[in-house]
């Protein structure tokens, strides 16, 4: 049998049986310190004897058994991002990173604790631009070290991982110094890099002709510039804004979010509607030390005043971006808002790219696309989509649009703002400066004659009280609500003011919809959730139906999911439910009646069988979806009125 570690240490003279013991006693208070660095600790030994006991017996723990050890990870994680390391060719901390499981910090201070160093974080230093001699540069960078200290004749060095104790004597030879190691986060040790050795992170001429922006404002400025802003606004900040922007745009980003922090700025960017941070490489650290000038850059882009910086503003720019010779228009809608550190800045992308969409392609089950096409033949009423901000309401609304616009019907749209460009339809947008407002456009619609009227969003009583109006006479008119379901658009409707009787007249069709993720079809693997996940929606915790999910990998940047699928809940009124509008029934008594006593299929059971089918998972539709839809769904399952099999 193999013998532990402090056997070995005891046989071998290196600690007393009552020093151990007394290091175990410590242990206690510490349980996640291993028991080597405890005696280091106390004095009782040299990290020195302690390293190569632990390397010439194979003693030194695994950085995945620490971390399970710590209840960090458990052994399908471990395992998976083991395999992903392995495939990736990377570390398996850095696949850890990767795959989301663990924060840099957690990773780095497991790898202090298996090679018994301590953890520094190093934005908590101030370096000194003179410890650049000691240490050359592309030595640094290669091995992923930084001299961060140094008293008299013994340097501080930050490791991302452990050099080996030959490549340490080796380089504590050549400085002529003794080096006290220490671990911190790769991401600090890059940071503390490019201040101490003053590194330049330039991307090669090529890199930059490959991003082909060309700057298009809809404002004709005058010819001359202020030279401050010449000054303070470089060449590498203009780069730095267009890499930023790439990125976004080739990742298909809704969002670009720059976060001003203590020590900097955070990129990060939301791709299918959760914010992620991408490797932007060596300008990670150039955008993190231009912060200021960066945020200066977007605001000249959409003309706001760069001086103000105590104030929220709102504008907006254009891009023309060209890529294999092809050219489309890319508006950016930029908000910006006061912060402790700085100013923070949100950057909503609206790419208006070829092609029109449609029904069909926006990925809504068969049996949801034919009733909404059956109900758009009726030639008046309202039709509604509903849901959160960034569900998807507004590809709904054009590709409704797309479906019943032609040459025989007019069309007009009001919009805050335009995402899309429609052939054959009028499109305005909202400018509540000069008093253009949802309301205001509408009226002015009513004498432009026209079929089929767009709203971008019903907002308030006046808005609404005119769209019925518009349906009352003879219009077909189209809107978003923001509510939780379909039913909820009635409720909300009434408490803006608007009489029941006149929805029972013109209500003809509600949409509730929803986007989940869809599995990553290049890394995706079957696997059981959890108990807690089942219980949830009342599966038993033995069932055999074959759930997957994605492991992560390069494709869906690790992770696991790759675009989105709507979920939907389709509510045309019959003859019945509109009789109970008279009746101002709550939300929880018209669904009732809507869908737990009839055959339509709720959002829930819409996500339930893209899970069945393998497109998404139990995960993410809790995430998604309402709580309340999740406990409707086991009442209905309890009730008979729904079972899994049926999907």
């Amino acid at each position: 049998m193999p013998e532990k570690l402090g056997e070995l240490l005891i046989r071998n003279g290196l600690v007393s049986e009552a020093q151990f013991m007394a290091a175990l006693e410590k242990q206690q208070e510490f349980p996640c310190v291993p028991i080597g660095q405890v005696l280091c600790q106390l004095g009782f030994l040299s990290s020195v004897d302690l390293n190569m006991v632990l390397d010439y017996n194979r003693k030194r723990l695994k950085l995945g058994e620490i971390l399970v050890k710590q209840n960090h990870l458990d052994e399908a994680k471990l395992n998976n991002a083991l395999q992903i390391a392995e495939k990736e060719h990377i570390p398996l901390g850095q696949a850890l990173v990767r795959l989301h499981y663990l924060d840099e910090e957690k990773v780095a201070r497991a790898i202090a604790a298996q090679y018994d160093l301590p953890f520094v974080p190093l934005d908590t230093f101030s370096f000194d631009p003179e410890l650049a001699r000691l240490i050359n540069v592309n030595y640094a960078q290669r091995h992923r070290i930084v001299p961060i200290g140094k008293v008299g004749k013994v340097v501080t060095l930050a490791m991302a991982f452990p050099l080996r104790s030959a490549e340490l004597h080796e380089l504590a030879a050549v400085i002529d110094m003794e080096i006290k190691p220490a671990i911190a986060r790769e991401s600090d040790i890059t940071t503390a890099q490019h201040r101490i050795y003053r590194i330049v992170a330039r991307t090669s001429q090529t890199e930059k002709e490959n991003l082909h922006f060309e700057v298009s404002e809809d404002i004709v400025r005058e010819s001359g510039k202020s030279r401050y802003v010449d000054d303070f606004i470089s060449a590498d900040v203009d780069y730095l804004v267009k890499k930023i922007i790439s990125v976004a745009i080739k990742t298909a980003a809704s969002d670009i979010h720059l976060e001003s922090r203590e020590h900097g700025m955070e990129v990060r960017f939301r791709i299918d509607g959760v914010l992620q941070s991408l490797d932007l490489g060596q300008d990670a650290v150039v955008i993190n030390d231009n912060a200021k000038q960066i945020v200066s850059k977007i605001k000249i882009l959409c003309d706001m005043d760069i001086a103000e910086k105590r104030r929220p503003q709102d504008s907006s720019f254009k891009l023309k971006v060209t890529r294999d010779g092809a050219v489309r228009s890319v508006d950016f809608r930029v908000s910006t808002v006061p912060t402790q550190f700085g100013e923070n800045v949100v950057i909503r992308i609206l790419d208006k790219r070829g092609g029109a969409i449609s029904l069909d392609t926006l990925g809504f089950q068969p049996s949801h696309v034919d009733s909404l096409c059956r109900t758009l033949e009726k030639p008046t009423g309202i039709f509604l989509v509903t849901g959160p901000t960034g569900s998807g309401k507004s590809s709904t609304l054009y590709a409704i649009l797309n479906r019943i616009s032609s040459n025989e019907v007019k069309t007009l749209t009001v919009e805050d703002p335009i995402e899309y460009s429609i052939d054959g339809v009028c499109q305005s947008e909202v400018n509540e400066a000069i008093g253009n407002t949802f309301a205001r456009f509408l009226r002015s619609f009513l004498r432009q004659d026209p079929d089929n009227i767009m709203v971008g969003e019903i907002r308030d009583l006046e808005t609404a009280s005119i769209s019925i109006r518009a349906a009352l006479t003879g219009h077909t008119v189209m809107s978003t609500l923001h509510t939780n379901d379909a039913t909820s658009a009635f409720t909300r409707l009434m408490d803006m003011g608007v009489e029941p009787s006149l929805l029972s007249s013109t209500l003809r069709c509600v949409l509730a919809q929803r986007l989940v993720r869809r599995i990553c079809d290049h890394c995706k693997v079957r696997y059981t959730p959890a108990k807690e996940i089942l219980g949830e929606f009342r599966f038993p915790e033995t069932t055999s139906h074959p759930f997957a999910r994605g492991s992560g990998c390069v494709r869906c940047n690790f992770t696991g999911f790759a675009g989105r699928r709507p979920i939907a809940e389709l509510w045309v009124p019959t003859g019945g439910e509109v009789l109970l509008f008279n009746k101002r029934p709550d939300n929880q008594t018209l669904r009732e009646m809507v869908f737990n006593q009839g055959q339509r299929m709720t959002l829930i059971e819409d996500g339930l069988r893209r899970v069945k089918t393998g497109e998404t998972t139990l995960e993410e539709l809790l995430r998604v979806v309402p709580y309340e839809h999740v406990e409707e769904c086991r009442n209905r399952m309890a009730a008979k009125l729904f079972s899994w099999d049926a999907l």
